[in-house]
């Protein structure tokens, strides 16, 4: 009764031992090798993406200003600060001109008088001296000397006065006086929503502030705690403030530096609270998408997960000679192909094979199969939440943005005037210099003005023939003859760029022409929050921000505003002619005169998906979400394609050959991956049938990978008793370097 407890203990030893001898060589499938790595990081991404949506409509739950409002106050304030930059910029151009070119011994009064003028630009002058300060001529209203700081600035610099904030310009006129000239500030003209109290205002460097247009939203006592931070500030910003005695209403800040004058532009409205992004909405959004994800989850786990390890489990006992249990049932194509070969492989070969019943020849789905359906459900979810999304109706516009696109196309349009206008001033600067000297002397002025002003590609003098007598810059592009004696025009004749340029003829006959850089103009169009698009009278593309062809017919919602526009003012529109929801505002390119030739307008065109409204932003965030979901599904899907369907298919294969009886084709190594170890323990297995029971896991095998050549070596004649009789009569038995290794 003894030996047979003694030889089952024994054989109990034998199964452990190889156990752990197989665990040794198969490899560990750790991340992100393990078959259940690809369906769990699926899980976690899509419960990340829940939690972001969800958090997404939490965080504009709360009832407030639209952030599209702010963005339009401080973009509309950063264009009307440029512009009155581009104002003061052109009238220290012209002073400092007028200063340099003065006769020698012009006096002071006479200097003066030719500083100020008319009064349109520089409304006042005073030569001071230097020493004591003591002005020793002025023109115009008296400048306060006690405000002039004692030392002088470079630029441009503003004080505080009665009437409002004031630029003083100092040229030094000798080692001894300095003339000072000033002009008022003043800002173009905007279009101001009086329902919401909208107010400009001008902020200089020691903190006053100064309502130059419009009306205030609060009282003047309450401006310091409003504009506070907001003197020398050197970037545009914008935030809404709460004011606790106003229901539904709150107060918005915006602001722009205007060069570096050190002189600050801000607007005050009052705008109207909406309500913000449902937060019940994003928790059933988020938990749809979780309700989505766990069938597929689970799915996956089905038609992968779980016939793998379960195969690898009784692969692994095979391998190691552990009497059979009772096995599993696999519900899975190759999974059940591999465990007939398992099941082939262990059996008795004295055994004859039991005759196979009709049942176990029941179709059974692939592991492809199950993971394209896994993928296809879940893949619903983003599409039915993109769908639900764009069927939606589009969020409407606030009065508020429609007003504030017709100030940025009134500002933009200002902007493009002062710019056409600056640089045919250089061209009138020229042509008068031309007129003084010789035309042909004119080179080194040509240039200084280009590469100074960076306005025109091209600047060259010509003469009553069209010859070209002196230039600077690009072969000019320009086919049509002059029409008038000044201004700008657009030569229609030259069709593959637009070719629009500035020019004067004098009195000698001979005209100076500059041709603006079209980079130059569309920088400014490049800088209007939206799309920006110049048109003529014939309603064709001259320029367009986000790239054009040269005079393309201007179609969709825009031609009716810019055909509007033409015939004078400025246009906004809140929808389209079908219905829709749109916004976009042309306004007439009219300011400076000398601009109103052209007969053009100026469209800008807002993308409704990029406003900061409410409604546009569970939008957004829903269809980002979706698209991210989707991203994870198909990555999801190819990693668990690739790196585990395909190889098991293979082995499969494989497995089908031993189920055959070909049982001494040996299946290389292949994957470290669970695919990899399964592939090993069927080795194991096939080994143990082609040579016996001293194959199985506690066996000593070479190691390489798929790519190396494996062979079945013929058996020895002898087997180990040959060995042995050579090693007691001392022979040597050459083993290779691989097997040495694996035996110790």
């Amino acid at each position: 009764m003894a030996a047979p407890e003694s030889g089952a203990v024994r054989q109990d030893h034998v199964v452990e031992w190889r156990r752990r001898a197989l665990t040794q060589q198969l490899p560990a499938a750790g991340f992100p090798a393990g078959s259940g790595v690809p369906s769990l990081a699926y899980l976690w991404a899509t419960m990340f993406l829940a939690a972001a949506i969800i958090l997404g409509f939490a965080i504009n739950h709360e009832r407030g200003v639209p952030p599209a409002i702010v963005d339009s106050q401080r973009d509309n304030v950063s264009k009307v600060a440029t512009s009155t930059r581009m104002t003061i910029q052109h009238s220290v151009e012209d002073l400092d001109q007028r200063v340099a070119g003065r006769a020698p011994g012009t006096p002071d009064a006479e200097l003066l008088k030719q500083v100020v003028g008319d009064g349109a630009t520089w409304n006042g002058a005073v030569i001071m001296e230097n020493a004591t300060r003591r002005p020793l001529a002025k023109q115009g209203p008296e400048l306060p000397m006690e405000l002039v700081p004692p030392t002088l600035p470079a630029n441009v610099f503003p004080i505080s006065t009665p009437e409002g904030p004031v630029l003083v310009r100092s040229i030094g006129l000798d080692h001894s006086r300095t003339l000072l000239a000033t002009q008022q500030l003043t800002v173009d003209e905007l279009r101001l929503n009086p329902e919401a109290r909208q107010g400009v205002f001008a902020i200089t460097p020691d903190g006053k502030s100064t309502l130059v247009q419009g009306v205030s939203a609060v009282d003047a006592v309450h401006h310091p705690t409003v504009f506070h931070g907001l003197a020398g500030s050197d970037a545009s910003e914008g935030h809404p403030i709460r004011v606790t005695e106003w229901t539904g209403r709150q107060l918005v800040v915006s602001s722009a530096p205007v060069g570096n004058t050190g002189v600050t532009l801000a607007t005050l409205i009052v705008a109207d609270e909406t309500r913000g992004t449902p937060a019940t909405r994003g928790i059933l959004i988020g938990l749809t998408l979780l309700a989505a994800a766990v069938p597929s989850f689970l799915l996956m786990r089905t038609s992968l997960v779980r016939p793998v390890r379960s195969l690898l489990k009784q692969a692994k006992a095979n391998a190691c000679g552990e009497p059979s249990t009772k096995r599993r049932p696999l519900r899975v194509a190759e999974a059940h192909r591999i465990a007939r070969a398992l099941a082939s492989t262990s059996a008795d070969p004295s055994t004859p094979t039991a005759a196979r019943r009709w049942w176990r020849w029941r179709w059974r789905p692939t592991v492809t199969q199950g993971l394209v359906l896994a993928t296809v459900l879940a893949l619903l979810w983003p599409a039915a939440a993109v769908a639900a999304t764009l069927r939606a109706p589009e969020p409407s516009i606030p009065d508020q943005l429609v007003r504030d696109e017709e100030s940025r196309a009134e500002a933009a349009s200002n902007l493009m005037g002062k710019a056409l206008n600056n640089g045919l001033q250089t061209v009138l600067r020229v042509s008068q210099a031309a007129e003084a000297g010789d035309p042909a002397q004119m080179g080194p002025l040509l240039r200084q003005e280009l590469a100074d002003k960076q306005r025109f590609r091209s600047l060259y003098l010509v003469d009553p023939d069209g010859s070209v007598v002196s230039s600077a810059g690009r072969e000019p592009l320009r086919n049509e003859p002059l029409r008038g004696e000044s201004g700008i025009d657009l030569d229609d004749d030259t069709s593959r760029v637009p070719v629009v340029y500035a020019f004067r003829v004098g009195a000698n006959g001979v005209a100076a022409v500059g041709e603006y850089s079209i980079d130059y103009l569309l920088e400014m169009l490049r800088a209007v929050d939206g799309q920006a698009r110049i048109v003529d009278e014939n309603l064709r593309t001259i320029f367009d921000s986000e790239g054009f062809r040269a005079f393309e017919e201007l179609r969709g919602s825009a031609r009716g505003a810019a055909a509007e526009a033409l015939k004078g003012g400025t246009v906004g529109r809140a929808t389209a002619a079908d219905g829709t929801p749109t916004l976009i505002a042309a306004a007439g390119l009219s300011k400076p005169h000398t601009v109103t030739p052209l007969k053009w307008s100026l469209v800008v065109e807002q993308d409704l998906n990029g406003l900061r409204l409410p409604a546009s932003d569970g939008r957004r965030w829903t269809v980002l979400v979706a698209s991210l979901t989707t991203g994870a599904v198909l990555l999801t899907a190819v990693w668990q394609y690739y790196v585990f369907a395909r190889p098991l298919r293979r082995l499969a294969g494989q497995a089908d050959k031993i189920s055959s009886g070909a049982v001494d084709v040996p299946i290389p190594p292949q994957r470290h991956d669970d695919v990899g170890a399964l592939a090993m323990c069927l080795e194991v297995c096939r080994q143990a049938r082609h040579a016996g029971s001293s194959r199985l896991g506690g066996a000593s095998r070479l190691r390489g990978s798929e790519e190396d050549p494996t062979a079945v070596l013929p058996a020895t004649p002898g087997g180990p008793a040959t060995d042995r009789a050579a090693a007691k009569r001392g022979g040597r038995i050459y083993r290779s370097g691989a097997d040495r290794d694996e035996r110790g």
